[in-house]
């Protein structure tokens, strides 16, 4: 992912809060040259952040950060009205500090709104709920028209307080910062007015003055100019956004400034995942096994595999918004396992997983209601079938495919793209256990404790029809049946439906994926035995439970789990020439489509990993070294194959002379 902007936040931690007329929104308490300090060490610390691949959260003002979370799961289908329900008290109660009574009407209203919307049917009694769209439109419009007075009850408390200029330059960035709601909408469908405004709002700044430097260059507060510019600020907003506003309809929810003289109808918004989101990959990483480089392979000498990996790392397999995002298959499984930290609000339940049939990335493909599914972990795949939590792919290949096509909006992909893809899933290995023989018995580096929870694990259940947990998670087939089961851990549509079951995971490395459950809802390995010992009514006794753990925890361990360095830049810059391998396959091919990912793909990774040089002075080479890939890329549009060619060539050499220094 591209590393976002720095931005320094407007507020300092919510300890410095202090009662006022004017809302609950820490003031600056520190002198001038503290607050300057505090700014150099948010730009250092930031700044580290990123060279650790790391993205920071968006600085957003809680109003602007409600809002907009809001508004991206109110687009959405289902729409989380718990998540709307949080969003709009967080921005209610903001506004209550400087006005109690709109606040909690604001409040009444969006709950009657929700409420109306969140009702069973019942047709013998006349009951139907409030249609989605229209209630998602109605929050939307309430939650818009409030952020106008806020803006206005800022900067006008600003002008009142205009001589204390750090009082006053604070209340402006509050202003600005709820302002920030709107802001994004605005410039990116009136951007004349946009730009406008974000002048005036550098002139509010200016007309507060400043004391100078050293009691020199003191420069008066000009109340005049200040009321000019934000009148103009106001105007805006109250004639697009006042009491009258409503969500246009027939079109994407959004504030659209439809009053404008110059707003433009065929704008679009800029792609972006809400507030709150985390796609960051985990540190440290874990260690991926490939089969075949295990056993001394080369991985330039595997063309397919090659070309398979570079798919697992691309965007531009998939269609948007994955592809502006910049999001992969790696983003959720990171080196072929999984990535406990992504969430997505209004997506994602808890950390580790999120609703992979919604109506954002696929909305042709959205089943209507909220299941989200934890991250699977895919080491060892190809002994794992059938696919899916509840199996209902019994080929990897289509399962792949539907991931593409039907769960990130890609287009049909090349067969040949499936086969590099399959390829190099199928070397996903598991981690190397040495408490396990060959027929999942354990070896004696098991300790005393895991030998009498394997005795449990084999003792049939009366509770279970005769059933033992080694009935299901055969430990002679890596510890799975390849069969589904209700095990009672899904609800059904109906009291007696058959649509609970799921599809048996294995226990080989589960130690380093937690949550667990297909939902993530149990957070550790006890607890899933836990969930058995009282779901079933087995009777373990506290002892047994420890020693039954025992036995799943060393059944789910394996040598080195995560690598032992933070820094990979070195062996990133080496797969991204395995990518390159594949060339001249793809060219023999004629396939100037998966050419084209390929190149793009190596630039933006390029970009993105850049950060991590350990020597900065290294980073014109990685540029240089992206840009080749795009010249490539220009060079294969325009079907000029000496050229792409060349390209590739200058890239080989320039990252062989290089090689020591990018790490």
């Amino acid at each position: 992912m591209m590393p976002h902007p720095v931005v320094i936040p407007l507020h300092g931690p919510k300890s410095e809060m202090r009662n006022s007329s004017f809302g609950f929104w820490p003031r600056p308490k520190p002198p001038r040259r503290a607050r300057y300090l505090g700014a150099i060490l948010c730009l250092l610390f930031t700044s580290a952040l990123t060279d650790a691949h790391i993205i920071p959260p968006e600085k957003l003002h809680p109003v602007a950060e409600a809002y907009r979370r809001a508004n991206f799961v109110l687009n959405l289908n289902p729409v989380r009205w718990d998540q709307v329900r949080s969003d709009s008290l967080d921005l209610a109660n903001y506004w209550r500090n400087f006005d109690r009574v709109a606040a909690d009407k604001l409040g009444k209203e969006i709950e009657a709104v929700i409420s109306k919307a969140t009702l069973m049917p019942n047709e013998a009694a006349g009951i139907e709920p409030m249609p989605r769209q229209e209630a998602a439109s109605l929050v939307l419009s309430l939650l818009t028209k409030a952020v106008v007075p806020i803006v206005r009850g800022h900067l006008h408390e600003a002008e009142k307080r205009i001589a204390e200029r750090i009082v006053a330059l604070d209340l402006v960035h509050q202003a600005q910062g709820a302002y920030g709601a709107l802001d994004d909408v605005i410039l990116a469908s009136d951007p004349l007015a946009g730009h406008r405004l974000g002048q005036c709002w550098l002139k509010i700044v200016s007309a507060i003055g400043t004391s100078g430097l050293l009691g020199v260059g003191e420069v008066k507060p000009d109340p005049v100019a200040f009321r000019h510019e934000a009148e103009e600020i106001l105007q805006y907003l109250e004639v697009n956004y006042g009491e009258d506003f409503s969500v246009p309809a027939g079109r994407k929810l959004a504030p659209w400034p439809v009053k404008s003289p110059t707003f433009n109808a065929k704008a679009s918004l800029p792609i972006k995942l809400p507030p709150g989101s985390n796609i960051n990959k985990q540190i440290p990483r874990p260690r991926q096994i490939l089969n075949m480089t295990a056993r001394g392979v080369d991985e330039s000498e595997t063309t397919l595999i090659a070309l398979g990996d570079m798919a697992f790392d691309s965007a531009y397999i998939y269609g948007e918004p994955m592809r502006s995002l910049g999001m992969s298959c790696n983003t959720c499984h990171n080196k072929s396992i999984t990535n406990p930290n992504l969430f997505i609000p209004g997506l994602s339940a808890r950390p580790g997983g999120m609703d992979v049939s919604n109506s954002y990335f696929a909305p042709h493909a959205n089943n209507g209601h909220f299941d989200p599914l934890d991250t699977p972990d895919l080491r060892g795949i190809r002994f794992t079938a059938p696919y899916g939590r509840n199996g209902r792919f019994a080929s990897l290949r289509e399962f792949v495919r539907n991931v593409i096509v039907n769960e990130f909006n890609g287009p049909e992909p090349d067969p040949t793209l499936l086969d590099g893809m399959i390829a190099y899933m199928n070397e996903f290995d598991f981690l190397t256990n040495p408490a396990l023989n060959r027929d999942g018995s354990l070896t004696e580096n098991a300790s005393a404790a895991a030998r009498r929870g394997e005795k449990i694990f084999h003792r049939p259940f009366p509770q279970m029809n005769g059933l033992s947990c080694a009935t299901c998670h055969v430990p002679s087939a890596n510890f799975l049946d390849h069969r589904r089961h209700d095990i009672g851990s899904v609800k059904g549509h109906e009291a007696a439906s058959r649509d609970r079951a799921l599809d048996t995971p294995t226990l080989l490395s589960a130690k380093y994926s937690p949550p667990y459950f297909h939902d993530g809802s149990l957070p550790t390995l006890r607890a899933v035995n836990e969930w058995f010992d009282t779901t079933y009514q087995l009777g373990l006794n506290s002892a047994e439970l420890d020693d039954l753990t025992a036995y799943v925890e060393t059944v789910a361990d394996g040598v080195e789990a995560y690598e032992d360095t933070p820094y990979y830049l070195d062996a990133e810059m080496e797969e991204f020439s395995f990518f390159l391998s594949a060339f001249e396959f793809m060219e023999e091919r004629n396939k100037p489509a998966l050419m084209n990912a390929t190149f793009q793909t190596i630039a933006l990774e390029i970009r993105n990993h850049k950060w991590e040089l350990q020597d900065p002075a290294a980073r014109p080479v990685m540029d240089q070294l992206a840009e080749i890939m795009d010249e490539a890329y220009a060079a294969s549009q325009s079907g000029d194959r000496a050229s792409v060619r060349e390209k590739v060539e200058a890239y080989r050499a320039l990252y062989q002379a290089n090689v020591a220094l990018l790490k």
